[in-house]
């Protein structure tokens, strides 16, 4: 027969008190259930707990050998109910978040070090430019650029990511300056996305669409930038990634993407995760 759990961690009590009656007031019961809640364990094991006299109290070598059982019964009932009381406020331990690099560096990561509500907590940022699915990664919130969520997720936006062609003030230089009609600009050596076609095509302010084959390609955003900042040509990146960067100089915009925030929680997420996105929200006006 298993053990009732209350019995045992009431076996618990009695031998940290080494008393029927303080484990009754600890417990809150009377000194008659504490004996009758012994009574039901040692029944339950098949063994006696304790010897017991009117001076006296020690523990069977069965009582010793479930004393730590007991104390890790207590200690996981304890956690239990911290879980269940930091989800009654809203409150939780740790936060997985994923986003593309550019985001993570120029957006995200500013943010999360900026936020005392997050300093308890774990934080697991993963960069990634590809969409995780949030359920098999465990992803309790992800900012996506552009792309429309599951049909089981809340999605809200958050911002918009504005984007141009970009290259290197030295570049700038030894290519003799922009050209007076940016379609001139087709000629220059072009740094692409992997994820881009060929040739690459953007549209350009004036409705206009350039095209270009690009010479390199990258499967990140923060390698992009790096060839584009050591000189090698002109390429597209994020705003909010280039333009506090003194190696690059914008050319022209090219695009405006929604960026959304993403998450499985229902109507009711954790309070530190509302607000994480209030933070982003606010840092993308």
């Amino acid at each position: 027969m298993i053990p009732n759990t209350n019995d045992l961690l009431i076996f618990l009590s009695v031998t940290e008190t080494r008393s029927i009656t303080a484990t009754a007031d600890q417990c809150r019961v009377t000194k008659s259930a504490v004996s009758q809640a012994l009574k039901r364990a040692e029944d339950a094991i098949g063994a006696r707990l304790l010897f017991r006299t009117t001076r006296s109290m020690s523990l069977t070598e069965t009582g010793m050998r479930l004393l730590p059982l007991c104390r890790k019964l207590r200690d996981a009932q304890n956690a239990v109910a911290e879980a269940a009381q930091n989800i009654a406020t809203g409150q939780t331990e740790r936060l997985c978040i994923t986003a593309p690099h550019a985001l993570c560096q120029a957006l995200v990561v500013p943010v999360l070090t900026q936020l005392p509500e997050l300093s308890q907590i774990e934080i697991r940022l993963i960069a990634e430019d590809a969409a995780l699915n949030l359920v098999e990664h465990q992803i309790d919130l992800a900012i996506r650029v552009g792309a429309p969520a599951p049909q089981s997720a809340r999605i809200s936006k958050i911002g918009t990511l504005k984007e141009s062609l970009w290259v290197s003030p030295d570049f700038l230089a030894t290519i003799g300056g922009l050209p007076s009609v940016l379609q001139g600009i087709e000629t220059w050596p072009h740094i692409a996305s992997d994820w881009q076609g060929t040739p690459a095509t953007y549209q350009l302010p004036s409705g206009e669409t350039l095209t270009a084959r690009p010479q390199i390609r990258c499967n990140t955003v923060l390698g992009l930038r790096d060839f584009i900042a050591q000189g090698a040509g002109i390429g597209p990146l994020p705003d909010l990634l280039a333009e506090s960067d003194p190696k690059l100089t914008r050319v022209t915009s090219i695009s405006e993407s929604p960026i959304y925030a993403m998450h499985q929680h229902g109507k009711t997420p954790p309070t530190q995760l509302q607000t994480l996105v209030k933070a982003l929200r606010k840092a993308l006006r």
